[in-house]
């Protein structure tokens, strides 16, 4: 049998990268921008690039978080 493939919640990438919920929120629609130092941490827990997080439209943050919350679990880091 084979293990069930978890998917990730926006809530459990903003705990991984020790910062709140709602700041995720605001970052992936664009109300906030990514400060560089959190960005380091939503790379290292999701596998989008820090240069995304910083740089990326709304509409390019939501597709790659979507994306690792759907499809591509593998990147979410657990301690």
């Amino acid at each position: 049998m084979k293990p069930i493939k978890k998917r990730f919640t926006q809530k459990e990438i903003a705990c991984q990268a020790k910062i709140g919920p709602d700041f995720l929120s605001h970052i992936i629609h664009g109300d906030r921008p990514c400060p560089r130092k959190v960005a380091v941490r939503l790379e290292a827990v999701t596998g989008i690039s820090r240069v995304t997080w910083v740089w990326g439209t709304p509409e390019e943050i939501r597709h790659a978080v979507q994306q690792v919350c759907a499809h591509d679990s593998r990147h979410v880091h657990h301690d």
